[in-house]
């Protein structure tokens, strides 16, 4: 009984920790909503993300971006620290740190969650996206400058095009990285995630939708489970679409799940897992 309680506290912990997260990647999106010019966006970022951390309270953060430091005053840096690159265009262009400002409890080698730096990194991606979207918009503002003002060569017409025709594909590859991280295989019943169609194909517009190829071998309740926990992320990707773009959607991600059978005898969707023309790019696999 004893050994039940405890179980059950530490997933109730955890469960805790999983929503502070969420809440924190929630108000990042109602930043990047405000469509604030970078130091600002910077600085709010910089405000608001402790409510993310295990011990919200001696949370601090630090942004190093283009040689300029954003932090609050009141605070000396110490050891015990994460970072995630800002990385724009391939390019690492700064970090995002997160401090504790004293110590509580050590977890393995360092006084962080796993969870905690992967929330970081997404947030650090989330940061790169907004900043490269403000440098294309000011791109596109040259560019509709009358021709007398700027003449557009073809070099840079074509640079523009290619940049126009990379922003949707490349954040929603990232997003199926993400999510692929964050999916519990064994749990679910997975034995792999695969992506296809625009996303994969790098064609994706702004309405696109994510096509996820999942090789599944578990029972009935857990591919229902499976389901719900990829409608969520299809939910909040179909939010970040709308405020990148304007364009509405019920979900982002459409989901196609196939089985031992139906690779067996290639049908549907299964037919493209190991296909030699167009087919399903693996993103993870269990070991």
């Amino acid at each position: 009984m004893i050994k039940n309680e405890d179980y059950y506290l530490k997933e109730i912990q955890s469960l805790r920790e999983r929503e502070k997260e969420i809440k924190c990647l929630y108000r990042v999106q109602e930043i990047i909503s405000e469509n604030l010019p970078v130091d600002k966006f910077l600085m709010e970022i910089v405000k608001h993300l402790w409510g993310g951390w295990q011990y919200p309270i001696i949370t601090r953060v630090k942004i190093i971006f283009e040689g300029k430091i954003y932090k609050e005053p009141g605070w000396e840096e110490t050891e015990w620290v994460q970072y995630s690159d800002i990385i724009i265009d391939e390019e690492i262009e700064g970090k995002i740190e997160v401090y504790y400002t004293e110590f509580k409890k050590m977890i393995g080698d360092s006084q962080f969650l796993p969870e905690e730096q992967k929330l970081l990194n997404t947030i650090a991606f989330q940061i790169s996206n907004y900043i490269f979207n403000k440098r294309l918009k000011k791109t596109i503002a040259l560019f509709d400058e009358s021709e007398s003002d700027k003449i557009a060569t073809d070099e840079n017409i074509s640079s523009l095009i290619h940049t126009q025709s990379n922003i949707h594909w490349k954040w929603r590859s990232e997003m199926v990285k993400i999510i692929a991280d964050k999916l519990n295989l064994a749990k679910y019943g997975v034995k792999s995630v695969y992506v296809i169609g625009s996303t994969k194909n790098a064609t994706a517009g702004p309405a696109s939708d994510i096509d996820l190829l999942i090789h599944f071998a578990g029972n009935l309740t857990q591919q229902m489970e499976l389901r719900a926990w990829i409608e969520g992320w299809s939910l909040c990707l179909s939010e970040m679409n709308f405020l990148k773009t304007g364009y509405k959607t019920d979900g982002l991600i459409d989901l196609h799940i196939v089985t031992d059978e139906d690779i067996k005898n290639k049908n549907s969707f299964a037919s493209m897992i190991g296909a030699i023309t167009d087919g399903a790019k693996l993103i993870k696999t269990i070991e």
